[in-house]
Parts: structure tokens; C-alpha cells; sequence
């Protein structure tokens, strides 16, 4: 029986592992997140990524290059592995200046669409920590990534020898997680409201499919630039939806983006005289357009205006608007207390419930 985890118990899981000197392996179905959960790692441990495609590459990639040394050859390693003895990477931050990075996250990522050559020539990079002869930086930082051989991906079986290099780890899809992450980036209000009314449609991905794609994280990313900026998604935008995240959820996003036009006004909405006499929604599709539409759209200055319309939904939907706003401004329940006591009121109740 394979245990899965979810993207937040991942960051803790990789940070005990680097911690130790292991090279946790990262598998799941396609498209959900394995590269940017390594990315994310990379991003908070101040790690200069370094992401290598094992699918891409050939066996002396990782040997190195075979070098003539006077009437002996050596093998001489390419230059995106840093060896010991280098000095840490820098990068330049927002205001001009510079800082040292903590040193370098490898992403040997495609592992189990490499070929069994390079894979049994990632056996010394992964345990022995070398590069040929040489040895990596004291300060790189190994994660690896790869498909489920389950999932009929480009994937070949690795190894029993390569298997025990590795500590092994499942992904698992949370919306609650997604929704998070999504929030924190900005992605499009519609796309996260309808992400948590048909919870399925974050990953409707069977290994069996016959569609030209299928909703995942990853294509719901993509069709966030394609309608993020747009004030209607309408159905001529159907080609581009269905082309994006599959004719099944093009469909039933499309019509679920339909209630956007019963939204009522915004100034109505903050206006504390006013919202107490709006109708709110009965129907389950309009309720989360709604509350994702106001959590995503609501400023630290209005945000006790519209609670009275806010507390007139279901204590679900108004754990949803919290968690929202949170997720935007992260000190808001301390800055606005009124808010804070409210929030976590709800928070707390609805996880007792």
C-alpha cells in the first residue's frame, strides 16, 4: 500500500531529508505540482536551482565528458554541476543589491522517463554526491522527481539499486492546498470558486483517458492566462477552455462562470446600509462565485463593511471568505481585529464541527 502526502507535508518532508543528507523522490500523476513543489523549496531555502531533465540527457551528462590529461584520459564534468572548492551562487534582489544564497538545489527531474543508462549514471550523483571523479559542493542539494509508471506517462521502471538510494514520496491533489497556493499567485477568482464547488475537477486525469488533455493544476494555470483580466468568460471562449483543461470541464466551467452576471455591485456589497437587503444566493455554483469573488476582490478597508452580507451565508462559505482573505493579507486579523475575532471564531467552530 503506497502512502500519499499532500503539497504542505511535502515542504517539511523535503526539508527533513536535505537536512540529512538524502535525496527525497517526488512521484505522482502528471501535471500536479512535483517541479514547483522542488521549486518552492528552492525558493524559501534561498537555493539557486538548477534543473536538470534526466529524459534529456545522455549518460555523460552526469559522468562528465571524457578529457585527454596527457596519456591518461579523465572524465571532466559540465558546468552546471558545482563542484567543491566553488564559491556559493549570488543573486540580485529587488532594491539592486546582492546577496550569497545558501547554496544549490538540484532538480533531477523526468527521473523515471530517463533511460536505464542514465539512470544507473545517476546512481554515483545521488549517493555518492560526484560527478566522475569530482565531488559536488558540500552545499548542493539533491531532489528528485518522476511520473507513476501507472499513470501510461513516458516512464520506464527504475532500478532496485536506484530505489534504495532514494526516500520515496507519493503526491497526493488537496484542494484546500491548491486553492492556497492558487490565492497567493492571484490566480483567477472563477477558477478557484469553481476548483472548490466540483472539487473532482482539480484532477479529473485517468490513466486510460482518450481526451486531447484533462483538468489539472498545471492546465488550470495555463487557463488562468488565457481569461485572468477578463471581466466575462464567455462561450465563444469555449475552443480556448476545452483546448486548455478538456471539453468536460471546459463545459461545466463555462456554465458555472454563467452566474457572474448575478453578482451583485460591489459598492452594494460594502455598503453596511445596504447589503443587509441583498438577496444571497441559494444555489450551491452561485455561493462560491460568489464568496471567492468577494474574498479575492475585498481591500483591508472594506472588508468589516461587508461582513454583514458575509455572515448571511453558511458557516462554510464563511470559513472560505476568511481563509481567503488571510491567504491575501497575511497579518489582516491582527491589523483589523474586529476581523481577526471573526475569523478565527468561524475557523475554530467549523473545525469542531
Amino acid at each position: 500500500m503506497d502512502i500519499t502526502i499532500n503539497h504542505g507535508q511535502l515542504q517539511t518532508e523535503l526539508a527533513e531529508c536535505l537536512k540529512n543528507g538524502l535525496v527525497p523522490y517526488i512521484t505522482s500523476s502528471p501535471g500536479i505540482g512535483k517541479s514547483d513543489a522542488a521549486k518552492e523549496f528552492a525558493e524559501k531555502a534561498n537555493l539557486k536551482l538548477i534543473d536538470l531533465r534526466l529524459s534529456q540527457c545522455t549518460p555523460e551528462d552526469l559522468q562528465g565528458f571524457p578529457m585527454r590529461n596527457g596519456n591518461k584520459a579523465t572524465f571532466t564534468p559540465f558546468d552546471i554541476f558545482p563542484l567543491e572548492g566553488e564559491e556559493l551562487p549570488m543573486r540580485t534582489l529587488n532594491n539592486g543589491t546582492t546577496q550569497i544564497m545558501n547554496g544549490w538545489l538540484l532538480l533531477l527531474d523526468e527521473l523515471s522517463s530517463a533511460n536505464k543508462a542514465v539512470q544507473a549514471a545517476a546512481y554515483k550523483l545521488i549517493l555518492d554526491r560526484q560527478v566522475g571523479s569530482f565531488n559536488l559542493h558540500e552545499n548542493v542539494y539533491t531532489i528528485a522527481c518522476g511520473n507513476k509508471i501507472t499513470d501510461k506517462a513516458v516512464v520506464h521502471k527504475i532500478s532496485t539499486a536506484l530505489q534504495s538510494r532514494l526516500i520515496h514520496y507519493e503526491l497526493n491533489v488537496s484542494t484546500k492546498d491548491w486553492v492556497k497556493w492558487a490565492t497567493q499567485r492571484g490566480i483567477d477568482y472563477r477558477i478557484t470558486a469553481y476548483v472548490q464547488f466540483n472539487q473532482a475537477m482539480l484532477l479529473n486525469f485517468t490513466p486510460d483517458h482518450t481526451n486531447k488533455t484533462y483538468a489539472c493544476p498545471r492546465t488550470w494555470e495555463f487557463l488562468d492566462r488565457l481569461i485572468n483580466g477578463k471581466k466575462i468568460v464567455r462561450e465563444d471562449m469555449l475552443p480556448r477552455v476545452a483546448g486548455t483543461i478538456g471539453a468536460a470541464a471546459g463545459y461545466d466551467f463555462l456554465t458555472f462562470c454563467e452566474v457572474q452576471k448575478d453578482i451583485p455591485e460591489w459598492a452594494d456589497l460594502v455598503n453596511p446600509n445596504v447589503n443587509s437587503k441583498i438577496a444571497v444566493p441559494t444555489e450551491a455554483s452561485a455561493k462560491f462565485a460568489t464568496i471567492c469573488w468577494a474574498s479575492n476582490k475585498v481591500t483591508k478597508s472594506d472588508v468589516v463593511s461587508i461582513l454583514p452580507y458575509i455572515q448571511r451565508f453558511g458557516a462554510d462559505f464563511q470559513v472560505i471568505f476568511c481563509r481567503g482573505v488571510i491567504t491575501r493579507f497575511k497579518n489582516i486579523d491582527r491589523e483589523i481585529p474586529e476581523f481577526g475575532r471573526y475569523a478565527m471564531k468561524m475557523i475554530t467552530d467549523l473545525s469542531t464541527v
